[in-house]
C-alpha cells in the first residue's frame, strides 16, 4: 500500500513538472485590457444565456422528435438542429462586444461594435 502511494506521488509530481515546463515554452502574448467589453459581456450573458439555453433545449427536443417521427432519420434531426435559432454560440464574449469576433447563429454572423476596441 505504501508503494502505491509513493508511485502515485511520483507520477503526480512528474505530471506537474511537465505541465509547468510546457507553460514556460509558450510565449506570453500581451493583450490590451477592455474592461467595458468584459463587463458588458458579463451583464449581457445574464439575459442572453438563459434565453439561448432554452432555445437550444427546444431545438434538441424538436430535432429528437423529428428524428423519431421519421423512423430514426438522423439527417432529418440534424436539419432541425442546424436551423439558426438552435445552432450557434451559447454565450457572449468580450471580443464580440468590440467586433473582433462575430456572434454566430447558424450560418449568420453578426459583428457588433458596442464598445471601442
Amino acid at each position: 500500500m505504501k508503494a502505491v502511494r509513493i508511485a502515485v506521488s511520483v507520477l503526480a509530481g512528474a505530471m506537474l513538472y511537465v505541465g509547468s515546463a510546457q507553460a514556460q515554452l509558450t510565449p506570453v502574448q500581451g493583450r490590451e485590457p477592455h474592461p467595458g467589453s468584459a463587463a458588458l459581456a458579463a451583464v449581457g450573458n445574464i439575459i442572453f444565456m438563459p434565453v439561448r439555453v432554452a432555445g437550444a433545449a427546444l431545438g434538441a427536443e424538436l430535432g429528437g422528435l423529428t428524428g423519431w417521427l421519421t423512423a430514426g432519420n438522423r439527417n432529418a434531426a440534424r436539419d432541425i438542429w442546424r436551423l439558426p435559432p438552435f445552432d450557434g454560440q451559447m454565450y457572449l464574449q468580450p471580443e464580440m462586444m468590440y467586433g473582433e469576433e462575430p456572434l454566430e447563429f447558424g450560418q449568420y454572423q453578426f459583428h457588433m461594435h458596442v464598445t471601442k476596441p
